[in-house]
């Protein structure tokens, strides 16, 4: 799969790895190296791990589901209305649960993290206009937002 291939590319640049010796292990040209790392660099989120890739692996049993969990959580969701935007990452979320990839527990995991985050956000620029929020109303608006998520799952 060529995204694997980039990533691994860019991986091993990162660590020290000539472009030479990466395309040699790929099998590639160095031209082609240095063209995906430009395309890296102008397009960093190229490389990002995409909702569809982790839940296809999941799927072909290449990852575990405390695994995909994780790296959804790495990917740090954010809420997009999933009936407007049938193709967001929210979307793929919804239709990962529908079929059965993630529990209603995972689900529950994963719709609380993305509250978490939407709360935290919220409460930073509060502290910014000097209205700070009390952990007992923020703790009340992630239970709050992860059930208006869970809802549109």
């Amino acid at each position: 799969m060529e995204l694997d291939e980039r990533r691994f590319a860019v991986e091993q640049v990162k660590a020290g790895c000539s472009q030479d010796v990466v395309a040699e292990a790929l099998g590639t040209s160095q031209a082609q190296i240095s063209r995906w790392l430009a395309e890296a660099v102008a397009h960093p989120r190229s490389l990002a791990v995409t909702v569809d890739e982790l839940i296809s692996r999941k799927l072909l049993d290449e990852i575990s589901a405390p695994d995909l969990i994780a790296q959804l959580d790495k990917a740090k969701l954010a809420y997009v209305n999933p009936d407007k935007r049938p193709n967001s990452a929210w979307a793929k979320v919804r239709d990962a649960h529908r079929r059965g990839v993630l529990s209603d527990d995972d689900t529950r995991r994963i719709a609380r993290r993305t509250a978490e985050r939407m709360v935290g956000r919220v409460n930073r620029h509060m502290e910014l206009e000097a209205q700070p929020v009390s952990d007992i109303a923020a703790e009340r608006s992630v239970n709050e937002a992860t059930e208006r998520l869970l809802r549109t799952l």
